[in-house]
C-alpha cells in the first residue's frame, strides 16, 4: 500500500539524502540498487526486462504514464516526477548476471521504458552508459532503446559493439513534425530536426534504428495530413522502421494532462474527459482507423512497420466522431 510521503519499503533504505546537483530547478538524488535490471510479466508488452536508470525524467512530457511511480518515493501528489529525479546506482554484479540469464533465455531487455536513459542529467551521472558497458561484455543480448536524447550518440562505440555481439534495435520517440507544438507538448526534449539528425546517424554507423510515434495524441496529432508529414520525414532520415501507439492516460497522468488539456487547448478537453472517462485507452473503430491510416502512410513513403502489441478493446468501443 503506498501512503502519501513514505516511500515503499523496499525504496526507504536506498535514497540518497543529499541532493548531488541542481541545474534548471531539477534535483538529482542517488538511489542505491542491487540490479538495473526489473522483471516485467504484463502481458501487454513484447519484453521481458525493463532497464531504467533514473526514476524521474526532466524532459517535461505532459503526457508521461510513469509518474505514477514517484508514489513508490514517498512523493504522492507532489507533482515532480520531472523536476526530481533520482539517479541509480551500483548493482553492477547482478545486472550483469541478469543479462547473462536474459541472453541464454532470448528475453528482450528494453532500455528506457518509463523514463529517458538519456535525459540530461544522463551527462553528470552516466548511468546509462555504466548500464551500457556491462552489456557490451555479453553476446546473444537482445536489447531495445528507446529515447528522445541526442546524447544517445556519445555512446555510438558502445553500441556498435552490443551491434557486433548481440541483437540491438533503437527507436527515436517522436510523434509530430511541429517544433513548435512538441515545446508546449515535451518542453524539455529535443526538436523534430534533432531527433531526425539522430536517426540518420544512428543508422548511417550501421544500427537498426527506428521513430516510435508514441504516443499519437487523439485530436492533437492524429490528423493525417499531420501524420504524412511525419512519416515522410521519417522516411527521409532512412529509418529502419516505425512503431506506434496511442495515449494512455492513467492517474496521475490523466489529471496531469487534462489540467494542462484545458490551458493549451481548451476546446479539446471535453472529448476526452468523455472518451476517457471511464478507461485508461481508446479502442474500438478509433484504434481501426489509426491503425490503418498508419500502415498506408508507411507503405506510402516505404518505412516498414513494427507494432506495439494490440490493446484489448470492446468491438462497441467507438470515439471517432469525438476527436474530429
Amino acid at each position: 500500500m503506498i501512503r502519501p510521503g513514505v516511500p515503499a519499503p523496499a525504496l526507504c533504505g536506498r535514497i540518497g539524502q543529499e541532493v548531488r546537483e541542481e541545474r534548471h530547478g531539477v534535483r538529482y538524488h542517488a538511489l542505491q540498487t542491487r540490479s538495473l535490471m526489473n522483471r516485467c510479466t504484463s502481458p501487454r508488452v513484447p519484453f521481458e526486462w525493463t532497464v531504467n536508470p533514473y526514476r524521474g525524467c526532466t524532459m517535461g512530457c505532459r503526457y508521461c504514464y510513469a509518474a505514477y511511480t514517484h508514489d513508490y518515493l514517498g512523493r504522492a501528489g507532489q507533482g515532480d516526477f520531472h523536476s526530481v529525479v533520482y539517479a541509480k546506482e551500483g548493482g553492477e554484479g547482478e545486472t550483469l548476471r541478469g543479462l547473462v540469464r536474459s541472453a541464454r533465455r532470448r528475453e528482450l531487455v528494453a532500455l528506457g521504458t518509463a523514463t529517458d536513459p538519456y535525459q540530461p542529467g544522463e551527462r553528470s551521472f552516466g548511468t546509462t552508459r555504466r548500464f551500457l558497458e556491462v552489456a557490451a561484455g555479453v553476446r546473444g543480448l537482445r536489447l531495445s532503446i528507446t529515447t528522445k536524447g541526442a546524447l544517445v550518440l556519445r555512446d555510438l562505440d558502445l553500441l556498435h559493439r552490443i551491434h557486433q555481439r548481440s541483437s540491438l534495435t533503437i527507436a527515436v520517440s517522436l510523434i509530430s513534425p511541429d517544433a513548435e507544438l512538441l515545446r508546449r507538448i515535451e518542453p524539455w526534449a529535443p526538436p523534430p530536426d534533432v531527433r531526425l539528425e539522430m536517426v540518420r546517424r544512428l543508422v548511417d554507423a550501421g544500427i537498426d534504428a527506428g521513430v516510435t510515434i508514441a504516443p499519437i495524441l487523439p485530436g492533437l496529432t492524429d490528423q493525417e495530413r499531420d501524420l504524412d508529414v511525419l512519416v515522410r520525414e521519417i522516411a527521409a532520415a532512412r529509418a529502419c522502421h516505425v512503431s506506434w501507439s496511442l495515449l494512455f492516460l492513467r492517474s496521475p497522468t490523466r489529471e496531469i494532462w487534462l489540467e494542462w488539456l484545458g490551458r493549451e487547448f481548451p476546446h479539446r478537453l471535453a472529448a476526452y474527459e468523455r472518451a476517457y472517462a471511464r478507461r485508461s485507452h481508446l479502442g474500438g473503430a478509433y484504434v481501426a482507423r489509426i491503425r490503418e491510416l498508419m500502415r498506408r502512410l508507411c507503405e506510402r513513403h516505404r518505412v516498414a512497420v513494427r507494432l506495439f502489441p494490440r490493446e484489448k478493446a470492446s468491438p462497441a468501443d467507438d470515439q471517432l466522431g469525438l476527436f474530429g
